[in-house]
C-alpha cells in the first residue's frame, strides 16, 4: 500500500553515522507494517556492507551530472509516498522542486547555515532551506531548540525526533586493562570543541598533573591538534584518528572518564550529540556542560562544568582524586530506535 512506503535516500556510507539513522528509523517502521528502504550510493564500500544488511538497500550513482536520473528512476520504481532526506540540500532539493508526487521528509539533524562566516552564504542557505521547507510534508529535528527556530524563522511546525542509543553490544572491559585513561571523541573540525579538551589537558600538566588522555576522530584539524599537544608539551596524549567500531566502544568502556566538550552558541543548540548516546551506553563517568540536547540524554548522572578550558580541567582533576568509579545507570530507556520510528509513524500517518 503506497500511503506506507518511504524511501529513505543517502548521499553517505552504510555503517557510517551519516546513514545509521536512516537504517534505524527503515528497520522500525518495517516492524510496524511499513514497506521503508533505504538508497545509498553505489559505491564499492556500501555494496560491501549492504551485503551484511538485512534492510537490502537501493543502490544510486551519486555522481554530479547522474544522481537526479537514477533517483528520479528509483522514486518511480519503487512509487514512495514519501521520501525522506537527512539535512537536505542542493541536491534534495532539485529532486524535491521537480518530483512532486511525493511527499518529502526533511530531518536536520543540526543547522550547518550556523557554520558559516559569510553573510552572503548564510542568506543562500536560509533561502534554501525556505524553498525546502515550501515542499516538505514533514519536517524534522533532532533537537527541540532546532525546531523552536525553524518555527519562529520559517514559520513551520515540526516532529522533534533525536537520535538514540548505537544498536551495538558494548564489550565487558578487559581483565589486563589499566583503565586509566581520559578520553574524548569526535571529529576534529573546526567548527567543534575539541581544543576545550586539549587545553583543559595543558591546564591540568601547569598544575602537575598529566592523566594519559586520549581524542579519538579525525577531520581537518589533526595537524593542528598535533601541533597543539606538542607545543603543550603533553608526552601522555594520544591522537589515534577514527577507531573501528568494536576498538572504539572498548575504549570508552575503559576509560577512566570521558569528556564532551561543548561550548554555548546556536551552532550547539541547534544539534542532537550522538555520541552522548555511546557515552551513556559505555555507563562511564562523563564530564561535559549543560548545552542543548546533553542533559536530556544524559540526565542528572553527567558531571556539568562550564564550557572553558579550566572548567574542564577541574572536572577532570576532580574525578581523578575520586579514584575510579564503577559503572554508572545512565537512564536510556526512552532513547530506543523503535519508539523513535514509533513517532515517525505516527507523524506519517497524520500526513498522509
Amino acid at each position: 500500500m503506497r500511503s506506507r512506503r518511504i524511501l529513505f535516500i543517502s548521499f553517505g556510507d552504510l555503517g557510517g553515522t551519516s546513514t545509521l539513522r536512516a537504517e534505524e528509523l527503515s528497520r522500525g517502521l518495517r516492524a510496524l507494517g511499513w514497506e521503508a528502504r533505504v538508497a545509498v550510493p553505489a559505491t564499492f564500500r556500501n555494496k560491501e556492507v549492504g551485503r551484511t544488511r538485512a534492510i537490502e538497500p537501493f543502490y544510486f550513482d551519486a555522481s554530479q551530472f547522474t544522481f537526479f536520473g537514477e533517483l528520479r528512476r528509483l522514486i518511480r520504481s519503487f512509487d514512495p509516498l514519501f521520501v525522506h532526506f537527512l539535512n537536505p540540500k542542493e541536491k534534495a532539493m532539485s529532486i524535491a522542486l521537480m518530483l512532486r508526487r511525493v511527499k518529502y521528509v526533511l530531518d536536520w539533524e543540526d543547522w550547518s547555515t550556523f557554520w558559516k562566516a559569510s553573510t552572503v552564504v548564510k542568506a543562500y542557505e536560509d533561502l534554501r532551506s525556505y524553498v525546502l521547507m515550501r515542499h516538505a510534508g514533514l519536517v524534522v529535528t533532532a533537537s527541540r531548540w532546532l525546531g523552536e527556530y525553524i518555527h519562529n524563522r520559517f514559520g513551520c511546525q515540526t516532529l522533534y525526533l533525536p537520535y538514540a542509543c548505537l544498536p551495538r553490544s558494548f564489550p565487558d572491559p578487559r581483565d589486563d586493562s589499566d583503565g586509566s585513561v581520559v578520553v574524548g571523541m569526535g571529529n576534529l573540525y573546526s567548527s567543534w570543541d575539541h581544543d576545550l579538551f586539549v587545553e583543559a589537558m595543558g591546564e591540568l600538566k601547569r598544575r602537575g598533573v598529566e592523566p594519559r588522555a586520549c581524542w579519538i576522530g579525525d577531520g581537518e584539524d589533526m595537524e593542528r591538534t598535533r601541533r597543539r599537544v606538542e607545543a603543550l608539551g603533553l608526552t601522555r596524549f594520544e591522537l589515534p584518528g577514527y577507531l573501528d567500531w568494536d576498538l572504539m566502544l572498548r575504549q570508552l568502556r575503559e576509560a577512566y572518564c570521558l569528556v564532551f566538550p561543548i561550548r554555548r552558541n546556536l551552532l550547539n543548540s541547534a544539534r542532537c550529540p550522538f555520541k552522548c548516546f555511546q557515552f551513556a551506553q559505555s555507563g562511564r563517568p562523563v564530564i561535559t556542560s549543560d548545552v542543548g540536547e546533553v542533559r536530556s540524554i544524559l540526565g542528572d548522572l553527567a558531571t556539568y562544568v562550564e564550557p572553558t578550558a579550566e572548567g574542564y580541567a577541574e572536572g577532570i582533576e576532580r574525578c581523578l582524586a575520586a579514584g575510579r568509579q564503577g559503572d554508572l545507570q545512565y537512564d536510556l530507556a526512552s532513547h530506543r530506535w523503535d519508539l523513535r520510528a514509533m513517532d515517525l509513524a505516527r507523524a506519517l500517518e497524520g500526513v498522509s
